[in-house]
C-alpha cells in the first residue's frame, strides 16, 4: 500500500484514527503492518503490500474464495483438468474457456489466460455488446482524464476497468474489493505486468469504508453496483467520502422482463437492477447525478460449462433480453 494514504484511512467501523505498527515498508510502500483504532480496538492489518480493513459485524459472500478453490479441485481431479486445460482452446464452451484462463492466470501464464479470455468473452459477448460496454469505459476514462487526482476504483473484482485506466491514465490508483483472494490474484498480475507502481490494494466492504469524509475526488466502479443489495446505505457512505465525482458504469433490465425478474427479486437485487429504483435511492442519499451514454442492447445467456458442470461466469440474464448499459456521473453536492 502506498503510504500516501495514510493520511485519509480511518477506522471503517467507528471512523476513529489509526494506530500504525509499520515493521516492513519500502521509500513509498508500506508492505506489513498492524493497524488498530484508538477508539475502538479495531484491528486492521497490511499483509503482502494489501491493506486488510474488513469488519467482522457484515455479512460476506466471497466467490473469489470459489474461484481459488478450483485449482485444488483440479489436483484432486486430473482427469477434469487434462480435459479442461490439455485440449485446444477452441474445443470448449465458452464458460470453460473463461475458467481455464483464470487457471493460467494463477499459475502465472498471462499470454495464456488472455488468449483463453478473449475468445471466452467473443463467444458469450455479442459484437454489439463489446462495443456498447467499451463505449461506457472510454466515456468513463475521459471524465477521470480532466484530473490527476488519485482514483479509487470500488469492487475492481478481475480489474477489467483498472486495466484501461492503467493503460490510458497516468493517475495512481487504489484498487479495492471485499475479497483479499482476488486482490492476491491482481497484486500478482499487476507486477508481473510492470503496472504496479501506480497502485495500491486495499480489502474492504463498501458498506463500511476506511476512508475519512470528503477524501476521494474520484471514485470509479465497473458493474460494482449490480450486485448489491439494499443500495442505500452504500450510497450514503459513498456520499461521506467523496468530495468530488463517483463515476459507475451500470447495466438496468426492463421492469416487465418477468423471467429475469423473478431471479433480480430472488437474489435481493430489484433495488440495483432496475433504473428508476437505484436512482431514487442516488437521490435519497443526496447525490446529484445524471445518466450519461446510454445504449440498449440484446442480452443472451451463457451456455453453462460443460467440463466443468453447470459453472457459470454471469448468473444473469436466464432469458434473452434488452439491456440498458450506461455511465452514471454521481456529484457530492
Amino acid at each position: 500500500m502506498q503510504k500516501y494514504l495514510i493520511e485519509i484511512l480511518e477506522c471503517p467501523k467507528c471512523h476513529g484514527k489509526l494506530d500504525w505498527n509499520i515493521t516492513d515498508q519500502t521509500t513509498d510502500r508500506i508492505e506489513t503492518a498492524q493497524i488498530l483504532c484508538t477508539h475502538c480496538s479495531g484491528s486492521y492489518s497490511i499483509q503482502d503490500g494489501i491493506g486488510v480493513f474488513l469488519t467482522t459485524d457484515l455479512k460476506r459472500n466471497d466467490l473469489w474464495e470459489q474461484v481459488d478453490g478450483l485449482e485444488q479441485h483440479l489436483k484432486q481431479n486430473p482427469g477434469l483438468e487434462e480435459r479442461l486445460m490439455d485440449v485446444p482452446l477452441d474445443t470448449l464452451g465458452p464458460v470453460d474457456q473463461h475458467y481455464r484462463g483464470v487457471v493460467h492466470e494463477s499459475r502465472g501464464d498471462i499470454e495464456a489466460a488472455n488468449a483463453a479470455y478473449s475468445i471466452s468473452k467473443k463467444a458469450m459477448y455479442s459484437a454489439d455488446t463489446t462495443r456498447c460496454v467499451d463505449s461506457q469505459m472510454d466515456y468513463l476514462i475521459n471524465e477521470v482524464s480532466q484530473s490527476n487526482s488519485p482514483i479509487v476504483d470500488l469492487a475492481s473484482g478481475e480489474c477489467g476497468l483498472v486495466r484501461r485506466m492503467l493503460k490510458d491514465l497516468p493517475n495512481l490508483i487504489v484498487v479495492t474489493d471485499f475479497s483479499p483472494s482476488v486482490l492476491v490474484r491482481n497484486r500478482k498480475w499487476l507486477m508481473e505486468q510492470g503496472l504496479y507502481d501506480r497502485v495500491s490494494l486495499l480489502a474492504f466492504d463498501a458498506r463500511q469504508t476506511p476512508f475519512a469524509a470528503d477524501s476521494i475526488s474520484l471514485l470509479t466502479t465497473h458493474a460494482g453496483l449490480n450486485n448489491i443489495q439494499n443500495p442505500g446505505k452504500l450510497l450514503e457512505e459513498l456520499y461521506r467520502i467523496v468530495n468530488g465525482k463517483f463515476i459507475a458504469v451500470s447495466s438496468f433490465y426492463p421492469e416487465d422482463d418477468k423471467e429475469n425478474g423473478a431471479v433480480i427479486e430472488e437474489g435481493g437485487l430489484a433495488e440495483v437492477c432496475y433504473r428508476d429504483k437505484l436512482l431514487e435511492h442516488f437521490h435519497n442519499a443526496g447525490w446529484v447525478f445524471e445518466v450519461k451514454n446510454s445504449c440498449s442492447i440484446k442480452a443472451n445467456p451463457a451456455p453453462p460449462g460443460v467440463v466443468l458442470e453447470g459453472a457459470r461466469v454471469d448468473g444473469l440474464p436466464v432469458q434473452s433480453t434488452y439491456l440498458e448499459w450506461c455511465v452514471l456521473l454521481g456529484t457530492n453536492a
